[in-house]
């Protein structure tokens, strides 16, 4: 029992701990091309990731990209509608793509 006592106040010590300092986090731009499917884009998928996530996945094909779109929606309940799902795929493949259909 003393133990679990003694870890507790170290871990709980931790928690009490104050900076004296300022800390600047590094802001990170991406890049992103902007057409009329950015929007579409944007507002489904930055929800949950950064476009980093994006970038991330280089070069791919269509059928990769299209695959990425629907595992959002099955998968990870993004709530996105089918025809948001080809705007975003088209977008996805015309900038990120690799020119592959499959």
């Amino acid at each position: 029992m003393t133990k679990i006592l003694l870890i507790t106040l170290l871990l709980a010590s931790n928690l009490l701990a104050g900076y004296t300092e300022e800390v600047k986090l590094p802001s990170i731009t991406f890049k992103m091309a902007k057409d009329k499917n950015f929007k579409v884009m944007q507002r489904n998928c930055q929800w949950c990731h950064s476009y980093g996530y994006i970038l991330n996945q280089g070069k791919q094909s269509r059928k990769f990209w299209n695959k990425s779109v629907v595992k959002m929606r099955e998968v990870y309940k993004a709530p996105i509608s089918t025809r948001d799902e080809k705007a975003i795929t088209d977008y996805l493949f015309k900038y990120y793509g690799n020119g592959e259909l499959n």
